[in-house]
């Protein structure tokens, strides 16, 4: 069955670079038309409603409402690159890619963002680090992950109750009296300011946990701390664009995250301080004001090279995680022994043992009915995870 069709270059309502085609059948005269100027018309909706069986079924029902005999119409949207015009299919979530025809960097409206990247070494070291493990390498695969890094000043004022344990001489009488140290507990209000510079990452992506986690996050903030990687030109760009996993949180996004996470630290630096200033041991510190000041004075958009790789060992397949030139390991599987499982399994059986006999010596000596339930629950539960982890199918090291 023939077809019309139709392709037009656009700006969506919320300022994406954007080509729509369109093809509908069976063709009719004036269908490619009417095509063109309804896909015109759609580009006034934002991206995300450009997906989806939905606008098929408006485009359907406006064609049919102009009198066209239409069975079937289908939608397609791609992004498009404002320095080559290449045509790039990216996920509804992306804010930032490079393209891999000519090596442009930038956002979804056009504008172009710099970006850094650190090298990703040789892929034989991976290998190398899989056979270090006892195994053969069985595949590989590179991943630049992006982060937003963010340099910053930080001060808070604060004033808290701090209470604080202190020794205290009482006279003690024995055949001769005596003096004992005895600790008593004080409160003491305290104010003061904190002050410091810190590095904070924020991962890009919204399901960061995937590639690397907390691990490669930490990864990126100690490596940009003595090496910051160089700014990708255009030509380098080209060859691992494919790789590079689109930035899918904008940076004014990652920079409240970032706040967020800062406030959080000057909170716990504000009561470490309070701690110190009080006359003994600070046991707790209660914050009752705090202000906080935060200046990003440094923004950047880096991307970490990622390896995962999985290898075989005995009849067992495992995988792991590795970062940098160096492939500096992140995670890997284990295979477990047979030693390790028997020991799982016996301190799964001690662990349930002790939870029985805790709950008896509590009935015996009338402890309190929660407190009871609590013991015996905390000892199940490390039982029930021992035994569990004895017949995990590989440790994660």
């Amino acid at each position: 069955m023939s077809e019309a069709k139709a392709f037009v270059a656009e700006t969506t309502a919320d300022g994406r670079l954007v080509y729509l085609s369109a093809a509908a059948r069976p063709a009719q005269p004036g269908l490619e038309q009417a095509l063109t100027e309804l896909l015109h018309e759609l580009a006034r909706r934002s991206y995300s409603e450009l997906h989806g069986d939905r606008v098929r079924f408006d485009a359907l029902r406006a064609l049919k409402a102009m009198g066209f005999a239409v069975e079937d119409v289908e939608i397609a949207v791609s992004h498009r690159c404002p320095q080559c015009g290449a045509s790039i299919q990216l996920n509804p979530e992306a804010v930032v890619y490079v393209c891999p025809y000519c090596g442009w960097a930038g956002d979804v409206r056009g504008g172009r963002v710099a970006v850094r990247v650190w090298p990703a070494g040789h892929r034989g070291l991976v290998e190398e680090l899989a056979r270090k493990l006892g195994g053969e390498p069985v595949s590989v695969e590179l991943l630049y992950v992006p982060f937003w890094v963010f340099e910053a000043s930080v001060e808070a004022g604060y004033s808290a109750t701090v209470v604080y344990r202190k020794p205290r001489p009482v006279r003690a009488y024995g055949r001769s009296p005596y003096y004992e140290t005895r600790y008593v507990r004080e409160r003491v209000r305290v104010s003061g300011r904190v002050r410091f510079r810190t590095v904070r990452a924020v991962p890009a992506r919204l399901h960061a946990e995937v590639f690397g986690g907390e691990e490669l996050r930490l990864w990126v903030e100690r490596k940009w701390s003595f090496q910051q990687p160089p700014i990708l030109e255009a030509e380098e760009a080209k060859p691992i664009a494919p790789s590079m996993l689109a930035p899918e949180l904008s940076a004014e996004a990652a920079a409240e995250a970032a706040v967020d996470e800062l406030e959080d630290a000057a909170a716990d630096e504000a009561r470490r301080d309070a701690g110190r200033r009080a006359p003994g041991y600070a046991e707790e510190v209660e914050l009752e004001r705090f202000s906080l000041s935060v200046s990003v004075e440094r923004r950047e958009l880096v991307f970490a090279p990622y390896w995962f790789f999985t290898y075989r060992k005995g009849l067992g397949l495992y995988s792991g995680a590795a970062v940098g030139s160096e492939a500096t390991p992140l995670r890997v599987e284990l295979p477990l022994s047979t030693a390790e499982r028997a020991a799982r399994l016996a301190g799964s059986w001690l662990a349930a043992a002790a939870s029985g006999l805790a709950a008896e010596l509590a009935l015996r000596w009338q402890v309190e009915p929660l407190a009871l339930l609590l013991a015996a629950g905390l000892g199940l539960l490390a039982a029930a995870k021992l035994a569990s982890s004895a017949f995990a199918p590989a440790k994660v090291g």
